[in-house]
Parts: structure tokens; C-alpha cells; sequence
């Protein structure tokens, strides 16, 4: 079962917007066993919503359509679709009524324009909208189904939710369709690929494996889709190959599903009833953002130091001035003084301290752009690590931050 998804939009294709609903609608399709073949992201012309129907009809089986419903002139999705279909156009009481009482909730009263925002395409199913002025329309043609909504994302959440996946599910034998995810850091894509080989000749033909890099954040994730007919079936399927999956993976592998390595990080750190702070140089204290954007931070992150400049590596952490004569602020000697430190300043079992030359500048021979170093504590354990990231600065951030959140998962976890 195929599908396509129309966003409908110049604001779109000049970028103005970013296009939340199509992998949001994809979403909600593939839970439901429709698979998107196509996303066509296409201008406010007939022309192009012409094209775009005739591109799309013959190939799927349901084609959803968003934007170009307001009341505006812009907007003529509506009026280009009934002269697709052959339709004529008809004042629709129910759509203005809802309209009405939209308007009524605010002190409003709804002129004419709206009455020409209520005219819809006769033959066409009429899917009212509770959260906006315009309704949506579902046409059946050749055995297919066109349904076309409005744009705003709220609007197509209430519509695709209540609306049009319960009249899909009835009208449709869709198959089941089952996914597992399978987080991980430490590898790339292609050093995966070459890994897992064996694991995905032994696939059986209805699971497919998929490596979704994440290369600014320097993580992958492993999605499992499964499609059949049985859902419980699939679901024993997806247990037995992931059993099988992890394993080849060991300690690359931090989580499942939504799972993130911060999230991972905060549930080490309570079971050990370990508390936790930050000493952030080139990082500027995102490691502290990520651990605190999950609920119930508080119960082990303490505090964040963000020590850029070499004086405030001296005067708050007690990093010694000859150690940054001698060594630099990049250097494992100065990571370590920061570590131990903010360890003692902050009274914390656990510390994650990072030191580095984010970029693009200030780079030299021997400590090039992209030169880093993490340290992480747990008692009177540290572990120190150098790493050598690329000549992007908020990637390499981003990158600091993911390496230095998994040294301490797998320091937590006695894996270093």
C-alpha cells in the first residue's frame, strides 16, 4: 500500500518554513501500514498541483495534499482540485456553521469571505475541522483516494488523527508494519555496514535493516521494519533478530527507540545514587544542556562550570598557572586539573570536563582545529581521552558533547 504526500506551499521551496508535516504525516501513515513512496514539496500554481496529481495518482493509492485552503486568493487548491475532479462548487452549511462557531468562541463574527471559504466540491467526502476555518476534502478517483487538508500543522494533526486515518483503516487492508530502533555512537555507517553483513543476509525477506547516520551529533541509529500481516508475529520476529543484533554491537549501543545517550547517562547515574557536574571549555556548556533537558535532572546534576577563558580556569577550577604554560589549555594535563577541580569545587562523585579548539580558528600545528580533550570522573577513578574532530565548529561541539556524554555511560558501566 503506497502513498504520496503534496505540501502545497512557496514558502516551502524558497525555505521559509520547514516542512514538518510531511515526516509527520509520513509518521502516522507508516504506523498505520501505508508506506510513502513519495513527498513533493510543489508551488501555489494549478500547473503544478496538475503535475503533481498526474505524477502521483497512477503510482499510489492514497495521495494526502496539505496547504491552500485559506480564505485568501493565494490560496486555490480547493478550486484547482474541483476542476481536476470535473466537480462543481456548492456553499456547504456544515463547513460555514463550524466556521461560525470558531469565530463565536473569540467574540467574532464571520463575514462573507468565509461564506466563499464554505463552498466546496460537490461529490467530494467534506471533512470538517474543528481547529480551522477550512475543512478538508476527500475525492475518490479510479480507486484511489485524494484527501486534501490545510497546512497548519495543528490543523493537519486534528484531521489526520480524527479524520482521515479512522475512515483509511476501515476503507483499506493495510498490512502490519513494525519498527525497532537501535541507538549507537562510537562507529560510522560504513564500518557498520561491513560488521553487520552476515546479520542482514540472514534476514528473512520481510525484515529490512536501515542505517540512519546522525554525522553532526556522531551517532547512528539501526532501524528493524518488519511488514506482515500478524502484528504479534512481527513482533516475535523483531525480538529474535534484535537479540541477535546487539551483541555483534557491544558497548556501541546506548539505548532503544527515543532512548538518548543523556536520558541513559541520568538513569546510570540514579541507580548508582551518583551525582553530576560539567566543566566546559570549547563546548560552552551544552553537555550541561543536554543533561539537564531530561525530567528529573535535578536529582543528580549539581552544577556547570563554563571556564573559557585560562583565568577562569585558574580561579574557579584551581587549574595551576604552570600547567597552562607548560601544556596548554588543550591538554590532557589541564582536562585532568579541570576534572579534579570541579570535583572538589562542586562536591560531586562524577564529572565530565572537555578542553579543545572548536574552530575555525585558533588552531596551531600541533593542537590543529578540532583537537579535544575529555576527561570523566566517577570517585577517584578519570579517564582521559584525546580526539581529533573536523574544521566544522558547532559540529564539532555537538560532536565533543556526544563523545564526552558516552565516555562516562561507558565509564558508568566499567567499559573503559
Amino acid at each position: 500500500m503506497k502513498a504520496t504526500i503534496i505540501n502545497i506551499g512557496d514558502e516551502l521551496l524558497i525555505g521559509q518554513i520547514v516542512n514538518t508535516n510531511a515526516s509527520w504525516m509520513a509518521h502516522k501513515l507508516n504506523r498505520h501500514g501505508i508506506a510513502v513512496d513519495k513527498i513533493l514539496a510543489i508551488a501555489d500554481t494549478k500547473d503544478a498541483i496538475f503535475s503533481a496529481l498526474d505524477q502521483s495518482i497512477p503510482d499510489s493509492t492514497v495521495i494526502l495534499i496539505t496547504g491552500g485552503l485559506g480564505p485568501t486568493k493565494d490560496d486555490i487548491t480547493k478550486s484547482t482540485l474541483a476542476e481536476y475532479f470535473n466537480m462543481d462548487v456548492k456553499f456547504h452549511q456544515p463547513s460555514f456553521d463550524n466556521i461560525k462557531q470558531l469565530f463565536a468562541q473569540y467574540g467574532r463574527v464571520a463575514d462573507e469571505k468565509y461564506e466563499m471559504q464554505a463552498e466546496m466540491p460537490v461529490g467530494a467526502r467534506i471533512l470538517i475541522n474543528k481547529t480551522g476555518t477550512a475543512s478538508g476534502m476527500w475525492f475518490e478517483h479510479k480507486g484511489k483516494y485524494i484527501i486534501s487538508i490545510p497546512g497548519v500543522p495543528r490543523e493537519v494533526r486534528y484531521l489526520m488523527k480524527y479524520e482521515i486515518l479512522p475512515k483509511l483503516i476501515l476503507e483499506l487492508d493495510t498490512p502490519a508494519i513494525l519498527h525497532r530502533t537501535i541507538n549507537l555512537t562510537g562507529k560510522g555507517e560504513t564500518h557498520l555496514s561491513e560488521l553487520l553483513q552476515d546479520f542482514e543476509k540472514g534476514l528473512p525477506s520481510n525484515i529490512k535493516l536501515a542505517y540512519l547516520p546522525e554525522p553532526v551529533m556522531g551517532m547512528v541509529r539501526l532501524r528493524l521494519t518488519a511488514v506482515g500481516n500478524d502484528a504479534m508475529v512481527l513482533e516475535t520476529q523483531l525480538d529474535h533478530h534484535v537479540r541477535k543484533l546487539i551483541p555483534l554491537l557491544g558497548s556501541m549501543v546506548f539505548g532503544e527507540g527515543k532512548e538518548t545517550l543523556e536520558s541513559v547517562v541520568g538513569k546510570l547515574l540514579t541507580k548508582e545514587g551518583y551525582t553530576l557536574g560539567t566543566a566546559e571549555s570549547c563546548t560552552g556548556g551544552i553537555v550541561a544542556h543536554k543533561i539537564t533537558s531530561v525530567s528529573g535532572s535535578s536529582a543528580y546534576f549539581e552544577s556547570s562550570v563554563v571556564a573559557y577563558s585560562n583565568e577562569s580556569k585558574v580561579n574557579l577550577l584551581g587549574v595551576k598557572p604552570e600547567t597552562l604554560v607548560d601544556y596548554g589549555a588543550v591538554s590532557e594535563q589541564c582536562v585532568t586539573e579541570m576534572a579534579k577541580g570541579t570535583q572538589k569545587l562542586l562536591g560531586v562523585n562524577c564529572v565530565i570536563a572537555v578542553t579543545g579548539v572548536a574552530g575555525p580558528t585558533g588552531g596551531s600545528p600541533e593542537k590543529p582545529v578540532g583537537t579535544v580533550w575529555i576527561a570523566v570522573t566517577k570517585n577517584d577513578d578519570i579517564y582521559t581521552k584525546k580526539v581529533h574532530l573536523g574544521k566544522e565548529r558547532m559540529q564539532n561541539i555537538e560532536q565533543t558533547s556526544t563523545i564526552a556524554l558516552n565516555l562516562l555511560r561507558r565509564f558508568l558501566i566499567n567499559d573503559l
